[in-house]
């Protein structure tokens, strides 16, 4: 038997949304999803099965937290792979409707290298959270390899293969119809390897779903394209603004604005000339590819399909995850 909550206008549309059955299980009902404690999820009828007896977490294991839930390290004990655990409250319908949209995200990206990869996902029978575990990237996001650089710049080598790595993955979600939203360094993850993934898909949409969807102000206003700042609508091309502020950050060594105060920030983006490199310093390639990211016509800016044959991000050199990683270690000596 489903459990129902009170007869408010509110709790009567949850219930018609979403069940939890008796032993903790998630019940979308338009889609059909169900996340359990035993099952796993179940989405378009494929079974993602874990449980959590298959985790076996570290000592210390808390790799961040936030208003969304808190992530942790684990090992999934069949496969002995390490692996990241996000636990997130589920206790309303914004919080259920946001877990249902980063699990079908993670299910989009399923086989793109660029795309943080997941295993499964599960809810707990004592306490109704819900875990999604996703592989471990084990040198954090660019916000933390930011904070490791301090005021210095990643090189342009090594810049242009974690571009394109970005890109490529904003490709393959653009190929799915699918929107990020939410483009920031604290949202691309690296590691040893020198691979550079897109994650955080809690928000992404897909375009065709309605366009009262695509104006809705979402993200983080520091990354946020011209178009969604005056509250228009957006496309693929929002995202690779965004793209394009996290690379100039990078390059630089600093955010491109000296303020984060939302008005003059307002300012910065929609009405100051856009953010460029200085051709006598950076890369010509560099340059270009970052203008072409920071264009404040949405029209006249490139998507991520299009960027992805830009010469600064499919050279050779480009592709090169080797020397990304000789450079990343390093960092860590």
């Amino acid at each position: 038997m489903p459990f129902l909550l009170d007869d408010d206008d509110d709790e009567l549309e949850e219930s018609a949304t979403w069940q939890v059955e008796e032993d903790g299980t998630l019940k979308h009902t338009p889609s059909g999803m169900m996340v359990s404690p035993d099952s796993g999820v179940v989405l378009n009828g494929a079974e993602y099965k874990i449980c959590a007896s298959d985790l076996e977490f570290d000592g210390d294991s808390i790799l961040g937290s936030g208003a969304c839930g808190v992530v942790q390290a684990a090992v999934h004990k069949p496969t002995g792979k390490r692996v990241a655990v996000k636990t997130v409250k589920v206790d309303n319908k914004e919080k259920r409707e946001q877990m249902l949209h980063e699990i079908k995200g993670l299910v989009h990206a399923e086989g793109c290298p660029f795309l943080v990869q997941w295993f499964a996902g599960f809810v707990a029978r004592d306490t109704g959270l819900v875990h999604v575990v996703v592989e471990l990237m084990d040198l954090g996001s660019l916000a933390d390899l930011r904070k490791r650089l301090g005021s210095e710049h990643v090189p342009t080598q090594q810049l242009a293969c974690i571009a394109s790595q970005l890109i490529r993955g904003l490709a393959h979600l653009q190929n799915k119809r699918l929107l990020h939203r939410d483009v920031k360094p604290a949202n691309v993850l690296h590691n040893l390897r020198g691979q550079v993934k897109l994650t955080d898909f809690g928000i992404s949409r897909d375009l065709a779903s309605s366009l009262s969807i695509a104006a809705t102000f979402v993200g983080t206003a520091n990354y946020m394209a011209p178009e969604r700042a005056i509250g228009n609508s957006y496309s693929y091309q929002s995202d690779v603004w965004s793209a394009g502020m996290v690379l100039y950050e990078l390059a630089t060594g600093k955010y491109p604005f000296s303020t984060k105060v939302f008005v003059e920030l307002y300012d910065c983006i929609c009405v100051r000339p856009e953010p460029r490199l200085d051709p006598e310093e950076f890369n010509p390639s560099l340059c270009d590819f970052v203008a072409k990211c920071l264009t404040r016509d949405a029209e006249s800016r490139p998507d991520a399909t299009s960027l992805r044959a830009h010469e600064f991000v499919c050279s050779p050199r480009a592709q090169e995850t080797a020397v990304l990683a000789e450079w990343l270690s390093s960092l860590m000596a």
